[in-house]
């Protein structure tokens, strides 16, 4: 008997780590580091306090794994996956990428409140740091898998490269967060040619597949 149960107590306090870091998540995102309360987080999971406690005796171990599990979400392979593209082409991949930066993205949004707290919070700033040297790492992966396939010009660096797409992925979500009109924002087409433009060889995707 006691073999049959461990199994389903050590499911059901994995989904109460869960509901928790997702509530702690939550409470981040709308009040901040600083302002987050334990007793709200509590009552967002349906738990007390006390099932809090034992895993993360402090408030700052809650939050900082909250935080981790809100930027884990963010990852470039995690967010191919939840766009549902990981199995297109590259070009295809990066179109959709593209064209996914103008539209509102709720994901994102965290990276307002977390560049927002990582100013004033050493834990906040230690795993933003993280965060992106973790999202670098792959997309310098696809940048290399992009010269290799003839979609990206093999002469432009691909470190310059990674770091301009971190800077387009973060930047703009910022921007049209803070609520940019939209007669300055760009049509999908636009915008995708221009990326093309910029990173790409002579010949458009539509071109190349032919």
């Amino acid at each position: 008997m006691a073999d049959s149960r461990e199994p389903r107590r050590r499911s059901g306090s994995q989904e109460t780590a869960k509901q928790v870091l997702e509530a702690a998540a939550s409470e981040f995102v709308e009040r901040g580091y600083s302002e987050a309360v334990i007793s709200n987080i509590a009552r967002r999971a349906g738990v007390t306090t006390g099932a809090i406690y034992p895993r993360w005796p402090h408030k700052s171990d809650l939050m900082a794994a909250a935080i981790d599990h809100l930027l884990e979400q963010l990852l470039p392979a995690q967010r191919v996956r939840d766009m549902g593209i990981a199995e297109l082409p590259t070009p295809d991949i990066m179109a959709a990428w593209g064209a996914n930066l103008l539209r509102a993205d709720s994901a994102q949004d965290v990276l307002v409140q977390v560049f927002g707290s990582a100013r004033n919070n050493a834990v906040v700033q230690q795993r933003l740091q993280r965060f992106l040297d973790e999202q670098a790492d792959p997309l310098g992966r696809r940048v290399e898998a992009s010269k290799e396939e003839g979609f990206c010009d093999p002469e432009l660096d691909t470190v310059a490269l990674t770091m301009l797409f971190q800077a387009l992925g973060i930047g703009i979500h910022l921007i049209l967060s803070a609520g940019l009109a939209d007669r300055h924002v760009p049509s999908e087409q636009h915008w995708i040619a221009l990326l093309h433009t910029l990173i790409g060889p002579t010949q458009p995707p539509a071109q190349q597949h032919q």
